[in-house]
């Protein structure tokens, strides 16, 4: 086995490991928080916000080949999202405020069914015999019959994102990361010049810049970052709710482990 297979190999199991830690906290977060049924809606989102944080952080930590500005900018502003909503839901009058986020979600799924049945309309298709007209028309009246579901076309909060992270207290990860990891969400000169430009070979060309795909590779800090914000988000869940983890946290523990790994590493190369 060569050395690099073995650092990957060891790599592999740190990750993993964390992978298995991290979704053992969330469903021991969730056991813990005593339910109170009469607000059932502020548990279903505030729990579904984090354990949508474990699934963004976890898919990445298992895909190498997203480690990268490319596909690992993606997931880390998804999360910085999260975790600002998560944090503004948290912030006051949680029920509220969560009834308003499945509302406004409930009204884009309407929103998505009108266009699907529309399309299927022009092409001369019958709506209401399609599989997935059918099932998404289920999962809306599971929750609130479709002709009573408003269709809500701004925010879901009545404001902004950066309004929202200024009033929960997270304005400094609006600045420092959702806000430049938004350049990779759509697009914009900073990033693509950066990633998907390179200087023309040609010198007789001016040196101007050609589109490439560029091979980057992995680069374990994209996991390291989303762990830090899976823990963020865990630590503000325990704040809020008064919830305990018993035992060192799964960041801490990663950060250890590939710490450990790092000088294992180094020591081989001297």
């Amino acid at each position: 086995m060569s050395q690099d297979q073995d650092n990957w190999d060891q790599i592999a199991s740190v990750v993993d490991n964390y992978v298995e830690t991290v979704r053992n906290h969330l469903q021991e977060l969730w056991e813990r928080w005593p339910l109170d049924l009469s607000e059932k809606e502020m548990y279903e989102v505030v729990g579904a916000l984090l354990a949508r944080q474990v699934s963004l952080a976890t898919h990445l930590a298992l895909s190498p080949s997203a480690w990268n500005g490319h596909i690992g900018t993606l997931v880390l502003r998804s999360m910085t999202d999260a975790y600002i909503t998560l944090a503004w839901i948290l912030k006051d009058d949680s029920l509220a405020r969560s009834i308003k986020f499945i509302e406004y979600g409930l009204g884009q799924a309407k929103l998505q069914l009108e266009h699907i049945k529309k399309q299927m309309e022009v092409e001369g298709r019958i709506a209401k015999d399609d599989p997935i007209v059918q099932a998404l028309e289920a999962w809306i009246n599971e929750q609130r019959l479709a002709d009573l579901t408003e269709v809500d076309v701004g925010a879901w909060s009545g404001m902004d994102t950066r309004k929202m992270a200024d009033e929960a207290g997270c304005t400094d990860l609006y600045n420092y990361a959702y806000s430049p990891f938004s350049s990779s969400v759509h697009n914009t000169w900073n990033h693509i010049a950066r990633y998907n430009l390179q200087v023309c070979p040609n010198p007789l060309h001016r040196y101007h810049m050609i589109p490439v795909d560029r091979s980057i590779s992995p680069d374990l800090d994209f996991v390291y970052q989303a762990a830090k914000y899976l823990e963020k988000s865990f630590k503000l869940f325990i704040e809020k709710t008064g919830v305990e983890l018993e035992g060192k946290s799964a960041f801490q523990s990663f950060g250890e482990a590939m710490d450990k790994l790092a000088e294992q590493f180094d020591a081989t190369q001297d």
